[in-house]
């Protein structure tokens, strides 16, 4: 076997490119596009990590939500009332009926 330069794969940077490739620009960009993919996942993995970013996030959130919630009933008391009166009385009748079927009054 000979021992010519191409057969053996050629060091470009620190990088092994086989033999018959011959398109450094296409493991460039290659190479680019995993840095950038990786860069992303460091990123998202940072962002999992700040506990304390996310617990004020998930605080607003839940605040914004509790002062939605709280606006709508404001803005309709009376079909919020008729919801408790009528679960109120659903309870009442059950508790009734399964006293009656017990047999006490």
């Amino acid at each position: 076997m000979s021992d010519t330069q191409s057969e053996n794969p050629a060091v470009h940077e620190g990088t092994l490119i086989p033999p018959g490739s011959g398109d450094v620009a296409h493991l460039r960009a290659e190479i680019e596009r995993t840095r950038e993919h990786l860069g992303a996942t460091v990123e998202q993995l940072a962002a999992k990590v700040d506990v304390k970013s996310r617990a004020r996030a998930k605080a607003a959130e839940l605040t914004r939500q509790a002062k939605s919630a709280t606006a709508q009933a404001r803005k309709q008391p009376v079909p919020l009332s008729a919801a408790a009166a009528g679960a109120l009385a659903v309870l009442l009748l059950t508790v009734w009926f399964l006293r009656v079927k017990q047999g006490r009054r």
